[in-house]
């Protein structure tokens, strides 16, 4: 049976390469693979386009490992980032929304125990300019707006504000619990705010060191208020800063005159509050003037700060000093002033 078995297969394996080499010579020979005339490729520019070289394909494989290879760390890193940035966003929104709300705390609080006119004028003014201002940082802080001039100065005036009133409490004795912890907060956020202005949400960002950028924006402050204003609103706004300014270095050189004299804490300290409050007050008509001098009052941050300067200054004027007094008088008037300005840039706002 072997030597059958053997014999016929013999026979069978030269059929076999036959027909495999009459099957291959007749697959080379098909239509299919017949060689393009040089006419039709020179004419074709889409079948060059679709069918790509040797060395197409090589550098294609090469770029493709490589892709494969560092594209996922470089995908993950960024991703990282992205997501420290909007965290880092989150969180100081987060934070000018509760230094709203905790202003707003002390106003309700400080209303439920006392509405006598003098305790009135002291709430809001310690109240209405902080939580104001902590209101148009939520929506600086939502569309990344902290690095604007603007900005920048109004987290420094609330700073400033937060550290002299944590002075106050200290050297009272006592105050508002929900005041101390509104002080705190905003000494944390603002200073984020403002790192976050100057550095960016990335702290990479920046072109300037945040000592670089306060000294730059101190010079400017100074340089803004004692140069000419260039239109009637920007010298209304600059009359109102120094009238303001000047109160503000009169109650300063009473600060100074009561230390020297041994003056009881508690007194120094309503002086040191009232210092305060002008300080915060001159920063916010500045920043009027300054976007006067640019002719962008139409701005909705400039629009409000037009708003909140006119409540402040017209509670001053007729619960401070009284209207028929030089100085009550000045402030009903500049906060007439600020109340139209504020009103005519929404009316023309509204209509465009």
């Amino acid at each position: 049976l072997n030597h059958r078995y053997t014999a016929t297969m013999m026979k069978l394996i030269p059929a076999v390469i036959l027909l495999a080499t009459r099957g291959v010579g007749a697959f080379l020979a098909s239509p299919m693979l017949a060689p393009m005339p040089k006419q039709v490729q020179r004419s074709s520019p889409s079948f060059q386009s679709k069918v790509p070289s040797s060395n197409k394909l090589r550098s294609n494989a090469a770029v493709i490992n490589t892709a494969s290879s560092v594209g996922p760390l470089m995908l993950s890193s960024s991703g990282e980032d992205f997501c420290k940035i909007q965290g880092r966003k989150k969180r100081v929104t987060m934070g000018y929304k509760a230094m709203t709300a905790l202003y707003v705390a002390v106003f309700l609080y400080s209303a439920s125990k006392s509405i006598a006119p003098n305790t009135l004028l002291a709430i809001t003014s310690y109240v209405a300019m902080p939580a104001g201002l902590s209101y148009i940082l939520i929506s600086a802080a939502k569309h990344d707006r902290l690095g604007s001039d603007t900005y920048k100065r109004i987290n420094l005036s609330l700073l400033e504000y937060a550290l002299l009133g944590l002075s106050v409490n200290k050297l009272s004795g006592g105050g508002n619990p929900i005041l101390k912890v509104a002080y705190v907060i905003t000494l944390i956020n603002t200073t984020k705010g403002y790192a976050y202005g100057v550095l960016g949400l990335d702290k990479k960002s920046g072109s300037d060191t945040m000592f670089q950028d306060f000294i730059k924006g101190t010079k400017s402050t100074i340089k803004g208020i004692c140069s000419d204003p260039k239109n009637m609103r920007s010298f209304g706004y600059w009359s109102a800063t120094l009238m303001v300014v000047s109160m503000k270095l009169l109650k300063l050189k009473e600060i100074v005159l009561a230390v020297q004299s041994g003056v009881a804490f508690k007194d120094i300290a309503m002086s040191v509050a009232r210092f305060n409050r002008l300080s915060l007050l001159a920063l916010m008509i500045y920043t009027l003037k300054d976007a006067a001098d640019r002719d962008r009052l139409s701005g909705t941050t400039f629009i409000q700060l037009n708003y909140l300067c006119a409540l402040v200054l017209g509670l001053v004027g007729f619960l401070g000093g009284g209207v028929m007094t030089p100085l009550g008088g000045a402030n009903v008037a500049f906060s007439a002033f600020f109340a139209a300005n504020g009103l005519s840039y929404y009316f023309k706002k509204s209509v465009l």
